[in-house]
């Protein structure tokens, strides 16, 4: 399951469990609609009780391709080190964007240095 929050030109997701098709192309078509309507997007992903994807979003290809994804500046990625490498994977299209990892327990961080600079 995949909860999206959006304010300004922030995006805030919690993903927890398992995440599957559905949830990608809610992903995709949340993160498309904001891209198109902010000049800058900062993004940030909370990694919650997170057991991976399932093998309907693996068909997917969970490969984000997405119009203007030079207007994402950040993402703060929140979780253990264990999802570190497959969500880092997924975002490797954002290859000019700065992305930090925090672990669980340095989420107010995280969300400070996602924050931080973006006015």
């Amino acid at each position: 399951m995949m909860k999206i929050y959006k304010k300004e030109s922030k995006v805030y997701m919690v993903a927890q469990n398992r995440l599957d098709a559905t949830d990608y192309d809610n992903l995709i078509s949340q993160l498309k609609n904001h891209i198109q309507a902010n000049h800058k997007v900062y993004w940030y992903i909370e990694m919650e009780n997170f057991e991976g994807w399932t093998a309907s979003a693996y068909w997917k290809g969970i490969e984000l391709k997405l119009p203007n994804e030079e207007r994402v500046k950040k993402v703060a990625l929140v979780g253990n080190t264990k999802w570190k490498e497959q969500f880092t994977e997924v975002l490797i299209p954002f290859t000019r964007t700065h992305i930090k990892f925090f672990s669980p327990e340095e989420k107010d961080l995280a969300k400070e240095w996602m924050e931080k600079g973006n006015h």
